[in-house]
């Protein structure tokens, strides 16, 4: 991946404690994304498997303008101290960042 070129944070997350992931996750995992320029694409309990297994009941795709702009936002001090109601409330979450189609 490129530090210039978009990317996307996809995560797959099994939430279990639906209150504290939206009390205490959401509101300041968005605010940070938004200040890292990035854009929340998708972010929903609806996902319709058509093939193979979808596991997790919450997906969320963001795209960032940059790699750089990707990892600013996960090491951001504020994201990173939401992260631990992330993974108070979650009982597992896979997340990647993927590189923009070039094709």
């Amino acid at each position: 991946m490129s530090e210039t070129e978009t990317v996307y944070i996809v995560a797959q997350i099994q939430v279990e404690d639906w209150d504290t992931y939206e009390s205490e996750y959401i509101p300041t995992t968005f605010e940070r994304i938004t200040a890292h320029d990035g854009e929340v694409l998708v972010a929903t309990e609806e996902a319709e498997e058509l093939e193979g297994e979808w596991d997790g009941n919450w997906t969320v795709v963001i795209e960032f303008p940059s790699e750089a702009d990707a990892y600013a936002f996960m090491q951001d001090e504020e994201y990173v101290e939401a992260m631990s109601a992330r993974h108070e409330a979650a009982a597992w979450n896979d997340i990647a960042m993927l590189p923009a189609f070039d094709g």
